[in-house]
């Protein structure tokens, strides 16, 4: 009778292990970064949304802080303009023009890969009016 497993056994496991995770980790992040995405985009257009409507009611936009609030710490709103951050640096740019009363969206497709794959889910350089 055998009480314990043969280093062989113990061998033809870890194998195992190793291919199922070097299938499944990459899945994850993909997984991972497509959330990512999702959500950034459902913020972009929230925001653009909120923007509008307030707009609509007041006439003007002074303090962005009382038009948005944005509970991620990867967004952050200065003066004009609300800034998408990633790990290398900010990525999506909304900035605020009152006087021609438009809302002009930026990225920088170049930064990193949410960035990238942000302009090829169809984020891209846009202007779209206040009212």
């Amino acid at each position: 009778m055998k009480s314990a497993f043969s280093l062989l056994e113990l061998i033809f496991v870890l194998v195992l292990l190793a291919l199922i995770g070097s299938y499944a980790i990459p899945k994850y992040m993909n997984t991972k970064n497509a959330a990512v995405i999702t959500t950034v985009k459902r913020d972009i257009s929230t925001i653009t949304s909120s923007l509008q409507s307030y707009f609509l009611l007041h006439g003007k936009i002074d303090d962005l802080n009382e038009v948005v609030t944005l509970g991620s710490d990867d967004w952050r709103i200065e003066e004009n303009t609300i800034t998408y951050k990633t790990a290398k640096g900010d990525c999506v740019f909304i900035k605020v023009n009152n006087q021609e009363e438009q809302i002009e969206l930026n990225i920088n497709e170049t930064l990193d890969n949410i960035c990238k794959k942000l302009n090829e889910a169809g984020v891209v350089n846009t202007t779209t009016a206040l009212y």
